[in-house]
């Protein structure tokens, strides 16, 4: 959810406060009173949030939702998985990376999920170099131009849920692997890179909306939920490992903390 700015109450507000409505009485202590700013956005608290800022000169912003696994040198699981979206000179964007070690280098395979109103519809096979300057600052070279910047919350609309992922994504739709549970869901799976390693999802269960970002690291797969306003509610985390793709004709069988069949 969104994570509040504390707000501090003059001594003439307090004075007003005690003698409102029995609504306000119920607030436990006026220090706990959070003002809610409805332009705030966060990935938090399961996934990193970063804000983009161009290298060179476009106008625009963005936002990316990081999750890091365990990748180094020699093996070919993703250092770093993201979402992101924004609006590069008017133009939105809405995108799914990962970031693979070759030798001592960190590149970055990313494909624009496409066909929900989005404007911009470019691949990226490993043609991004990454450079993780800090947990703080992800520098991002190569066909892309841009620096990552950590924050806990910023100014950012959301742009609508997607509902299909555009020709450069594997896209599967989701149901209840047995059949239990009402729901319905997306998945957009990479292509570029290790296939089958890092996807983004969303849907409903029982009616409750959510959307996440899954990948892999040395002990298996694993998601965190993008709890932010326009993702949906459901706000949870899957450690690596908890998570089975089990390779079936025309999808995936995923058990585990989950059972959700993908076709």
């Amino acid at each position: 959810m969104f994570r509040q700015t504390i707000k501090s109450l003059t001594i003439g507000t307090i004075t007003a406060l005690t003698a409102t409505t029995s609504t306000l009485a119920q607030v436990p202590t006026l220090q706990n009173l959070h003002i809610v700013q409805k332009s705030s956005f966060t990935c938090e608290p399961h996934l990193r949030t970063y804000i983009v800022k161009p290298l060179d000169n476009r106008q625009g912003f963005g936002i990316r939702c990081v999750k890091f696994s365990g990748g180094k040198s020699g093996n070919t699981i993703p250092r770093l998985a993201w979402y992101g979206e924004g609006n590069w000179g008017g133009a939105k964007y809405r995108h799914l990376g990962q970031a693979i070690y070759r030798g001592s280098n960190l590149f970055g395979f990313a494909s624009d999920i496409h066909g929900n109103g989005e404007d911009i519809n470019n691949n990226f096979p490993g043609n991004l170099q990454i450079k993780v300057i800090s947990f703080s600052t992800i520098r991002v070279t190569g066909a892309w131009n841009e620096e990552w910047q950590l924050v806990k919350s910023t100014h950012y609309k959301p742009l609508p849920k997607p509902t299909t992922c555009g020709g450069y994504l594997d896209e599967y739709k989701v149901s209840d692997l047995n059949g239990n549970r009402q729901g319905e869901g997306l998945r957009c799976v990479l292509r570029v890179g290790p296939k089958n390693t890092t996807w983004f999802g969303n849907g409903n269960w029982g009616g409750t909306t959510y959307s996440h970002l899954g990948t892999r690291s040395l002990n298996g797969y694993g998601a965190s939920d993008i709890c932010a306003a326009g993702f949906g509610p459901i706000c949870n985390t899957f450690n690596y490992g908890s998570l089975k793709l089990n390779p079936v004709n025309g999808g995936f069988n995923v058990t585990g903390a989950w059972s959700e069949k993908w076709r």
